[in-house]
């Protein structure tokens, strides 16, 4: 990377970018390469690092932005509104689909106990903060469960509404995996397609009782996911 002053452009566009706030754009490639006199391939590789390490991204079309910092969350069970407004961001819930029926995935069935001729509610569902797309999630939960999860309803948060019927879950397994994106996640997530995904698979269980089966995809340069470890502690013998 040229050196400018003892400082090379790295240090100076890296500079740059962190005097912004998130969704400003830096200037372009051009005019970065002009202002810091080296050549325009300089510039590009400096934007590629600092793209790597999360902390600026290039929209076709638009330039390169400033990244908000990514939102660390405790995997836990918890409501993901909650752990978004724990940040300073402003949750929202896009409702891309909504249906009720018999089919579904076997693990699903396997997971909520349900015959095949038992209704799920299945909810595909686009999370935000502060207008940026943060997460893709599928929920299935049984419609006997939840009679009252509408629509509407579907556009809130679901912990809470499990909540509200004394369901909210107890204990779950969940597990994550690294990939790479999709087309839809693509799209809808606003990442480029050579940007990892975290996939997140959650099995819910509220005092014994199967209540959910989720899976949720993360931009991976959006997150810090933190696991909290417990020894597990052992009863002493009789």
């Amino acid at each position: 990377m040229a050196e400018t002053g003892g400082t090379t452009a790295l240090d100076r566009v890296r500079s740059l970018a962190t005097s912004l706030a998130p969704g400003e754009l830096l200037p372009s490639e051009r005019a970065l390469a002009a202002e810091l006199g080296v050549a325009r391939m300089t510039v590009r590789g400096a934007i590629d690092v600092l793209e790597r390490e999360g902390l600026v991204r290039t929209r076709r079309g638009v330039g390169t932005e400033r990244l908000a910092p990514p939102v660390r969350l405790q995997v836990r069970l918890r409501s993901f509104a909650s752990a978004v407004r724990e940040h300073g961001l402003r949750p929202e819930t896009r409702l891309l689909s909504y249906a009720r029926g018999t089919e579904r995935p076997a693990e699903v069935s396997a997971h909520l106990r349900l015959a095949d001729d038992a209704e799920t509610v299945h909810l595909r569902r686009l999370r935000l903060g502060d207008d940026r797309p943060l997460a893709l999630e599928d929920a299935w939960l049984p419609t006997a469960l939840v009679p009252q999860l509408d629509r509407e309803a579907a556009e809130g948060s679901l912990y809470e509404l499990l909540e509200a019927l004394d369901l909210l879950p107890t204990e779950g397994v969940e597990v994550v995996t690294a990939a790479l994106p999709n087309a839809e996640e693509i799209a809808v997530l606003e990442i480029a397609p050579t940007y990892p995904v975290l996939r997140l698979s959650r099995t819910a269980v509220s005092h014994g009782l199967p209540v959910e089966y989720s899976r949720v995809t993360f931009p991976a340069d959006r997150y810090e996911l933190t696991f909290p470890l417990a020894e597990r502690l052992s009863l002493p013998s009789s």
